[in-house]
């Protein structure tokens, strides 16, 4: 899907509108509905209403909008959306899907408004963590560019989440709905593991890193792009965890037994160590394009695809926060460097994350070696931050 002529088109947009200096933009966190955004970095809050059910956030330098609205409604997802779509002049039909196990709805609207501009998006509509509430988005642009700004209006929307659990993305979800299992084989430290990914994961992640970089590549020169480079992470993160948390039950139930025999002082490190050999011994793998991503989807890997340093450090560390030990991505934009970091403790080369005031064991993924071993011309920890990810 990232093809040179998308990125040439992409570029020129970006170039345009991505001059001036953009505002950071925190997660948008609503406790009492238990919904969150991650929006991207330069959106502004420019509306709300004295209830705070709706609300309104422009982009800084993109023309893009985003308008979110509680509904108390004893209809369904779909009767909701196409409620709020006719409010807005747009006839467009809705329609309905899985997501959350739930069933929420979609469309994409054009409409005019009072002062005769056309525009075009993306609506959603789901339930909210309170029976009979759903919320609705909607993100949109003036319509001559609204295409040209599809991947940020989808990043933006995609990042949705209801409840604490991590799920896979609802426009993700949309476009590549479950397909049912396929049986995969790991080999890790000489044990044959079963495990299974769902047969559509691989597309789907490779359609969430496509829809990520996209954005990520407007904050190349951008004064917040580490806070830009970090949500990138965090989203692939988010499907990836989603889609893969039972693969680690599945790992360390098979390792666990002789994991009592090798690692019996300390059963997360030698868990830990398993994986970083594991990962080590895949086959390398970049993109050849330099427009595209590097990063392998996570559920390609499991099914023997290459991958990149950063894949691979995203894999352990999901394997490990899902065994509830502690782990971060830790990247080196400098280095052009990924490693994984665990709060395992240990002997060997640490990275102190002062802001967060904690230390993590830092595992190299691309060379055979132990935890807390790196390279010394990656010594330079200035050059490094941590990327929490759970």
């Amino acid at each position: 899907m990232t093809t040179k002529l998308f990125y040439k088109k992409i570029t020129a947009l970006y170039i345009a509108f991505f001059s001036g200096f953009l505002l950071f933009a925190e997660p948008i966190i609503d406790e009492t509905f238990g919904y969150s955004l991650d929006i991207p970095e330069g959106y502004e809050l420019s509306a709300t209403t004295n209830d705070n059910l709706s609300l309104a956030f422009t982009h800084k330098n993109l023309p893009v909008t985003l308008a979110v609205k509680i509904y108390d409604s004893t209809e369904d997802a779909i009767s909701v959306l196409q409620t709020a779509l006719e409010k807005v002049g747009s006839k467009d039909e809705a329609g309905n899907f899985e997501w959350n196990n739930k069933s929420c709805a979609i469309a994409k609207p054009s409409f005019t408004l009072s002062n005769g501009q056309e525009f075009a998006g993306w609506a959603l509509s789901s339930p909210t963590k309170l029976e009979g509430y759903y919320l609705t988005l909607l993100c949109y642009a003036p319509k001559s560019i609204s295409e040209k700004c599809n991947y940020f209006i989808m990043s933006t929307l995609n990042s949705l989440q209801i409840g604490d659990e991590k799920t896979t993305g609802i426009i993700t979800d949309f476009a590549y709905p479950k397909q049912g299992k396929e049986d995969v084989q790991l080999v890790i430290d000489g044990k044959k593991i079963k495990t299974s990914v769902d047969k559509s994961d691989a597309e789907a992640s490779e359609f969430v890193v496509n829809i990520e970089f996209a954005v990520l590549t407007m904050y190349a020169n951008h004064p917040h792009k580490m806070d830009a480079w970090k949500r990138y992470y965090r989203l692939l993160y988010r499907d990836s965890y989603a889609r893969l948390s039972h693969v680690s039950d599945d790992i360390y139930k098979a390792l666990l037994p002789e994991l009592k025999t090798k690692s019996p002082k300390n059963l997360q490190l030698g868990y830990a160590q398993a994986l970083l050999s594991w990962v080590q011994t895949f086959d390398y793998k970049r993109a050849k394009i330099k427009t595209n991503s590097d990063f392998t989807p996570l559920p390609a890997i499991l099914t023997g695809e290459g991958s990149d340093c950063d894949s691979r450090s995203m894999l352990v560390s999901l394997l490990l926060n899902a065994k509830n030990i502690p782990s971060v991505l830790l990247l080196s934009p400098g280095f052009s460097h990924a490693m994984a970091g665990t709060e395992i403790q240990a002997p060997g080369q640490t990275f102190v994350d002062s802001e967060k005031g904690k230390e993590y064991l830092m595992g190299e993924t691309t060379a055979k070696v132990t935890w807390g071993t790196i390279a010394q011309d990656h010594a330079d920890k200035s050059k490094w931050f941590a990327i929490e990810l759970n």
